[in-house]
Parts: C-alpha cells; sequence; structure tokens
C-alpha cells in the first residue's frame, strides 16, 4: 500500500512555493560558481602541471655578457645540462610599453598558438594573448617602434612566460607595459644587435627528484658555470616568477573557495533547520493526529526531510550543469585576465563534484534528521495541544520591581524567546562573514598599493648583482672583476644609499 503522506508533498510545495524557490535558487547560484570555479581551476592546474613536459619548458636560464663559445658549451654541458639558445632583444614601443623579441622556439619553451597564425616573414609577430588584451590589440594590428612596424599575425601564450615578470627580482608582474613575442629569425636578425641579451635555457639531462634536491644541484651547478663563463644572470626553474607564480597562485584558489562553499554550506543547513522548525510548528497539530492515527517517528522524520533534502539534490545537479558549461567559463576568463596561459581541455573532477552535489545533500540529511527527531519525540497528546515545549516552565527570571513596568516586560520578552534571538543573531553573523568575504578584498588591495608606495626606501631602486667570477677562482682574476664591477656600479648622485640584499633559509 503506497504511503498517503506522499500526496501532501505536491501541497506543501506549491503552500510554500517561496521559500523553497529562493533557497534553490540560492543553492544552484553558489554551488554552481563553486563547482565552476573548481573544475575551471582544476583543468588549468593539469593543463600547466602537463605542459612542463608537452612544451619542454626550461630547467632554468643564466645569461652572459658575451656569447658563450662551442669550447664552453661543450665544458658546460659537460656539467650535466643541455643547453639551448634563447637569445632576446628589447624594444620599447610607441605605445609606451616595452616588447621583448624572441625567435620562434623549437625545441624548448615551446609557444602555443592561441589564435591566427605564428610569423612567416620579415615585418611579421607573434604576440602574447594578455598583452594585447591588455592594449587592445588583435590580429591584424599594426605594432610601431619609431620608423619600424610589425603587423600582428598571431597571439600566442609562451610557455616560460605564464605571468609576465620582466625581471625577476619584481615585486608584481606587468602585463599592460610589458609583452614578450616571437618573430622570425630573419626578423630577429635585423633589429638592434647592440640590444641583443644572450640568454640562454637548460635542461638537466637527469632531473632533480625534489625541490630541495633541485636547489642543492642548481647552487653548484652555478658555481661550477662561473668559473667558465662570467654570469649575469642565472635563474632556476624553482625561483623564476615568471614560470612558478601562476601555479602557486592556482593552488591557494582552491581553499579559498572550498573555505566559502564550506560557509554557504552552512548557511544553507541553517536555513533549513528554522524552515523544518517552523514546519512542525505550523503542522502541530496535524503531526499529533498523525502520530495518534499510528504513524511513527521515523515515517514522519521521512515524509519532512524528502522536500529539503529532494531540493538541495536537485539545485546541486542543476548548479553542477551549469558549472561544467556557462560557468566554468566565466571562471578560466577570470585566470585568463590575469595569467598568460595556454589553452586547455576541461577535465572531469570528482572532487568537485562530491564537495559541491554529495556534500550539501549529506549535510542536509544530518542536519534535517537531528532536528526532526529533536522536535518530533514529543508525544501525540502535546502536539494536538500545541505545546512543544520539550520542558516543564521554570520559574520566571526575578527582576526588580522598582524597574518600570514595561522595562520588565521588555526583558521578559527578551528571556523567553533566546533561543531565537540567538538563531538571529548566528543568521546575522553568516550573512555579514558573507559581506565582508566579498567587500573587504578591494579595499584592502587599495590599502596595499598605498602602503607599498609610502615604505618604499626610495623612488628608485637597482639591484646590482655581482659576477659569480667576482668571488671564485683565481684571487687576481677576482680582484680584476671586482674593479671592473665598482666601476661600472658607481654613480655620481650623492643622495645614492648602498644596500645589501641576502637570501635566507628559515
Amino acid at each position: 500500500m503506497k504511503n498517503p503522506l506522499r500526496k501532501r508533498l505536491l501541497r506543501e510545495l506549491k503552500g510554500e512555493l517561496g521559500k523553497y524557490l529562493v533557497v534553490f535558487i540560492l543553492m544552484v547560484a553558489s554551488i554552481g560558481f563553486v563547482s565552476g570555479f573548481l573544475v575551471a581551476d582544476n583543468s588549468m592546474l593539469i593543463a600547466y602541471n602537463e605542459g612542463f613536459e608537452k612544451y619542454n619548458i626550461e630547467d632554468g636560464n643564466f645569461r652572459t655578457a658575451e656569447q658563450v663559445h662551442k669550447t664552453q658549451r661543450e665544458e658546460i654541458e659537460a656539467l650535466g645540462v643541455k643547453l639551448y639558445d634563447n637569445y632576446y632583444v628589447e624594444e620599447p614601443l610607441d605605445n609606451g610599453s616595452t616588447m621583448r623579441f624572441f625567435k620562434n622556439r623549437q625545441q624548448v619553451d615551446k609557444v602555443c598558438l592561441m589564435k591566427g597564425e605564428l610569423p612567416a616573414g620579415t615585418g611579421e609577430i607573434a604576440i602574447d594573448r594578455m598583452y594585447a588584451d591588455n592594449n587592445n590589440l588583435s590580429v591584424g594590428d599594426t605594432l610601431r617602434s619609431g620608423k619600424r612596424t610589425w603587423k600582428i599575425t598571431g597571439l600566442v601564450a609562451l610557455s616560460d612566460y605564464s605571468c609576465l615578470f620582466q625581471n625577476n627580482n619584481d615585486s608584481m608582474f606587468d602585463a599592460v607595459k610589458f609583452g614578450v613575442s616571437v618573430v622570425t629569425e630573419e626578423e630577429f636578425d635585423s633589429l638592434d644587435q647592440e640590444k641583443l641579451q644572450y640568454n640562454y635555457s637548460w635542461i638537466y639531462d637527469e632531473k632533480p627528484k625534489t625541490e630541495k634536491e633541485e636547489k642543492e644541484v642548481s647552487e653548484d651547478l652555478m658555481e661550477d658555470m662561473g668559473k667558465i663563463v662570467t654570469l649575469e644572470a642565472f635563474v632556476p626553474r624553482y625561483l623564476n616568477q615568471a614560470i612558478t607564480f601562476t601555479g602557486d597562485d592556482m593552488g591557494g584558489d582552491k581553499a579559498m573557495m572550498i573555505m566559502l562553499l564550506y560557509i554557504i554550506m552552512v548557511i544553507m543547513a541553517f536555513v533549513f533547520g528554522i524552515t523544518i522548525s517552523n514546519t512542525i510548528r505550523k503542522e502541530a497539530g496535524v503531526i499529533g493526529t498523525l502520530r495518534a492515527s499510528g504513524y511513527t517517528r521515523q515515517e514522519l522524520i521521512l515524509h519532512y526531510m524528502t522536500l529539503p533534502v529532494l531540493v538541495t539534490f536537485v539545485g546541486a545537479l542543476i548548479g553542477n550543469i551549469l558549472g561544467y558549461t556557462v560557468l566554468k567559463d566565466v571562471c578560466a576568463d577570470m585566470y585568463y585576465g590575469s595569467y598568460s596561459l595556454p589553452t586547455y581541455v576541461t577535465v572531469w573532477n570528482g572532487e568537485a563534484f562530491g564537495l559541491t552535489t554529495l556534500v550539501p545533500v549529506v549535510i542536509m540529511l544530518v542536519v534535517n534528521y537531528g532536528v526532526l527527531r529533536h522536535k518530533l519525540k514529543l508525544s501525540p497528546l502535546k502536539f494536538l495541544r500545541r505545546d512543544l515545549s520539550g520542558r516543564k516552565q521554570k520559574r520566571a527570571i526575578y527582576l526588580s520591581p522598582k524597574m518600570k513596568i514595561f522595562s520588565r516586560f521588555r526583558l521578559r520578552v527578551i528571556f523567553q524567546n533566546m533561543s531565537n534571538y540567538m538563531v538571529l543573531f548566528i543568521g546575522i553573523l553568516f550573512a555579514n562573514l558573507l559581506l565582508m568575504f566579498g567587500l573587504l578584498l578591494p579595499s584592502a588591495l587599495s590599502h596595499y598599493q598605498v602602503e607599498i608606495q609610502n615604505n618604499m626606501l626610495a623612488k628608485y631602486q637597482y639591484m646590482l648583482q655581482v659576477p659569480v667570477s667576482a668571488v671564485g677562482g683565481n684571487k687576481f682574476d677576482g680582484l680584476i672583476s671586482l674593479l671592473e664591477f665598482y666601476m661600472d656600479s658607481r654613480t655620481d648622485n650623492e643622495d645614492a644609499e648602498e644596500f645589501s640584499a641576502y637570501s635566507l633559509n628559515t
């Protein structure tokens, strides 16, 4: 025999349609956005990690004042690395930005073509996609630097510039005033060769397995290279912000979004708990009649749990559908608006599905069952009398007769409804927590910008790097190198102050 209580579900839904509709919309919106974010974040993080092998991203790079000759290259490669030329030239553009030109890379730090075509002749260029977006450039436009012009044939993402740091020592990247690009070999040779930077990338023959091992290997490699060539810069991959900053940031965003999801789920459970209490208070007479007619407590618990859990489940499913379709692209665009990432493929994320579908349903099951079990433990007679108090009435709190009657009346109302006021307090607390979650970030960033400017040691700061050859090898050669370094770095500005910077491990 079918349970006749099922006939009441549709009637209850119609009677409380406004309440369930609001909860449903909130559930779909929150779960859809969080699901879309987790899917996009996970998919892009997978594409980012796979890119190290797919695009053969360098294990590090160094720069020298002069070109490394064949003998020096052989000595360096004997240290357990494979060297690749990765020269570049920087040119100021008429739009006020700086463009770093590379030859189109075929072996290391390969290029991901996002739109258009790679340059095939002179006067053509493929620029970074994010730089193009920030400067309102597209395929077919022209870049100018004085009398020289380049036609944009494509938008690309350079695998070793997922974050556009012009200098590795910069505290923040700038994708508006700095960009990277690739040109043909003939076009590269036509650039001002006096500005040519002899930059080299290396790949380990045997890759270190851990970051600690990579640090030790890179330090030894730097010392050994310093005995062969004069190093102007030496940046292993784990210290290269242009490569690692993006991955670190994407990993941190996931924890923030999961925390936001948990806050929302607690609020939703809180809402359903209050809803159930109000429903039981309103239908106390019906519940008492059903209990007196032979319905068990478990049957009534199952009945009153059905609608909240069903609404949660349907909302979670629709939210995940929106997350994997529309909102996933919205969240991905947030990353593409900040980083120069290659194209990615959406990857099914079981963890995201569990966090945004199974966890909310389980929370609703547990909360609803706990509240219903507590509320329905009263006898049928109490429900019929609408006496939902589980304890005997205690003696009223003593209030001084010297107080005015309206003051005592207000206080007694507060004391008698203390539980309701606590519920209201918790609700307001969670609502303000969500509000602050969204409103604090812009003001915090603005405050950070002001503080950074106020705490600068000087308007301009220059980091002067001592060549490795100046502190190692032959003492006489070291003294000569130090003297050359001193002559190159001296300044006639009497207000300039010297300082030293050190890297420490804690």
